[in-house]
């Protein structure tokens, strides 16, 4: 009897502590439910911690924090997880969005087997804008039990109470469903993951709903050969409030229409595994097929309304993925090579109505089919590591990809085809242990071709090539890393010479950049951060290959800091300077149009605190001098809090 008593007494005692924790809770916060494919029985954080970030930039602040606390009394486990996030944009509206999720499950181990828990959710969203939903706020609480029925096998059903506001309606209603998890069922050869979820949540007269079922079956031929077949099915149902039209509002006597979406997805994907092919070699096989509809349901309609654009429509789409990846590794070579393919066919149509005519009817399937399209691609990648040598490498890429996209309607011209080809090369040398250098190049080509005359006019190529070059030092009291880069961009439309509304156009930049340290000190650095831009715009012919210079810029940036390291925590103080000169060309004289100047102090503390706390402060103030603008001052700061306790 004593056992018994003892027994009931730890269930009472983990009540109560529940209880009060929610009521803390739920009488202080409000926010957001969480949403995963499973929330009981998902994969759960297991540290405490706490992280906090302010950031100003110009006008806009951000704030973000982040809560996470796991505790566990014998067999009373409580996990708690807040994210709250605020932006302030200062201007002339001053835009206000605040965003807050709360998430909280508490269970009380019965016996080996079995767990009684309460879970709390809930959500608050806030902005001051206009938009469609611009407040909304949900809570609930339920009840759930978690049950090993085996080994491999759990299950978890759960019911409760929930609470949703939106845009100054709240409904109220009963939520209810089961989760289950398969977790490595071996079955002969096969290893048999799954995880499903079954939820519904009653805030009539809306309901939101959600359907999750996945499956993996592994299957291991013998060394060296496996097979994994995955397949998934997710439905979910979201209603929404929206304003209602006068017509709708008089005719079904409501102030708030309601609109349903649901979108419902499959997929079955296989993939064949072959490694060391050969003992050289590795193969990856891999093909899928997936659908997914998209229903949008309005509630309440009207025939009345001849211009209604109240009308349902659906979303049909289909997509097959092919893929296959070739790798081969050596002592002086690994190498890959990678071939997909995918085809996606997307179509629209409306959903008819009780009374509506036939001519709205065909006008709105009409505006729907535009939408149609059907769309392929194909790439074909390769990358490549050589090791020339001890201290020589090389490494190789290679992507090309063709991309076309044909619309069915009959008043859509989007048809197009998108050909791009990518190619890179990078050799290293290391000179010594100290001293390394780099040359990198790139050639991007892209062409577009639009199939029907009346969007020919933006048929066009673009080609970018890029030469980067430099070094890195590594000495004991000296570290420094220098690049110099030139690039060029060429876009040039085929059809420039029949229309006026497309001038060919390049865009050509060097670019200078070093990054240097020297250690005065034993805790003493100076860091010195700066680079030069100059860039040039212009109209470009590429018969001759020709460039009229319209636009000219030169950007300079420089940071010297000294850093003091002291107790595993870093103090910096230096000088931010940023200059950007605007030119422009005219009659072949290059004109200084503006100048820009921003130069102030920058300071950065770094401080840790037993390796559990870890505080960051940056923030730098500028003077600013731009041409036909008033001088003014802003200061711009960033604080971040991380703490694992």
């Amino acid at each position: 009897m004593n056992k018994v008593n003892q027994k009931k007494n730890r269930i009472q005692t983990a009540v109560i502590k529940i209880f009060l924790i929610l009521f803390f809770l739920f009488s202080n916060i409000f926010s957001q439910t969480r949403v995963d494919s499973l929330e009981y029985l998902g994969r759960f954080f297991n540290q405490n911690l706490l992280n906090s970030i302010f950031d100003k930039q110009l006008n806009t602040f951000h704030l973000i924090n982040q809560l996470q606390i796991v505790k566990n009394y014998d067999d009373l486990t409580i996990r708690l997880n807040e994210n709250f996030n605020s932006t302030f944009i200062r201007s002339d509206s001053k835009n206000t969005r605040d965003e807050q999720t709360l998430n909280l499950i508490a269970k009380f181990k019965i016996n080996k087997n079995v767990f009684l828990g309460i879970s709390g959710n809930s959500s608050l969203l806030s902005d001051n804008r206009s938009l469609g939903i611009n407040e909304s706020a949900v809570n609930s609480a339920s009840f759930f039990s978690e049950w090993e029925v085996m080994p491999y096998l759990r299950l978890n059903p759960f019911g409760g109470y929930s609470s949703n506001r939106q845009i100054g309606i709240t409904d109220n209603g009963f939520l209810y469903g089961l989760e289950g998890l398969l977790n490595n069922l071996s079955v002969s050869d096969l290893l048999i993951n799954s995880d499903f979820r079954f939820k519904n949540e009653d805030v009539l007269p809306r309901r939101n709903l959600t359907r999750y079922f996945a499956l993996s079956v592994n299957n291991s031929f013998e060394k060296g050969i496996a097979n994994n077949i995955r397949t998934y099915y997710s439905q979910t149902r979201k209603d929404f409030y929206f304003n209602s039209d006068p017509i709708t509002s008089a005719e079904f006597n409501i102030n708030k229409n309601i609109q349903s979406r649901t979108e419902t997805s499959y997929q079955l994907f296989d993939r064949l595994s072959y490694y060391e092919f050969l003992d050289l070699f590795s193969l990856d096989l891999a093909g899928g097929i997936s659908w997914r509809s998209i229903d949008r349901d309005i509630k309440y309609k009207t025939a009345e309304l001849q211009t209604n654009s109240l009308y349902d429509t659906k979303i049909d789409e289909i997509k097959l993925e092919f893929g296959a990846v070739a790798r081969y590794s050596s002592k002086i070579f690994n190498g890959s090579l990678r071939v997909s393919f995918d085809e996606r066919d997307e179509k629209h149509s409306v959903k008819r109505f009780e009374n509506i005519s036939e001519q709205l009817y065909e006008q709105k399937t009409e505006l729907e089919e535009q939408k149609n399209n059907n769309s392929n691609r194909v790439t074909v990648a390769l990358n490549g590591d050589m090791k020339i040598s001890q201290n020589d490498f090389l490494t190789l890429s290679l992507y090309q990809s063709k991309l076309v996209y044909d619309t069915k309607s009959l008043l859509n011209d989007d048809d197009r085809d998108e050909l791009l080809s990518i190619i890179r090369l990078r050799y290293l040398r290391n000179i010594n242990s100290y001293f390394s250098v780099f040359v990198n190049t790139e050639y991007t080509h892209t062409h577009i071709v639009y199939i029907f005359a009346s969007r020919s006019s933006n048929n066009k190529k673009n080609r970018i090539l890029r030469l980067r070059t430099g070094g890195e030092y590594i000495g004991k009291n000296l570290s420094s890393f220098n690049s110099f880069e030139v690039s060029a961009n060429y876009t040039v439309y085929d059809f420039e010479d029949i229309t006026s509304n497309y001038q060919s156009y390049s865009f050509r930049q060097f670019t200078a950049i070093d990054s240097t340290t020297i250690t005065i000190t034993e805790r003493l650095r100076l860091f010195t951060f700066g680079y030069l831009k100059l860039s040039e715009v212009g109209d470009f012919s590429w018969n001759s290959f020709s460039t009229k210079p319209t636009r000219t810029l030169k950007e300079i940036y420089l940071e010297p800091r000294f850093i003091l390291n002291y107790l595993r925590s870093n103090f910096s103080i230096g000088l931010r300077l940023f200059i950007l000169d605007t030119y422009s060309h005219k009659l072949a004289e290059k004109q200084l149009e503006s100048e820009y100047l921003s130069i102030g102090p920058i300071a950065s503390v770094e401080v840790s605190i037993w390796n559990r706390i870890n505080m960051i402060v940056r923030g730098y103030y500028e003077f600013i001098t731009n041409t036909n603008v008033p001088d003014k001052e802003q200061a711009s700061l960033i604080m971040q809090l991380n703490w694992k306790f």
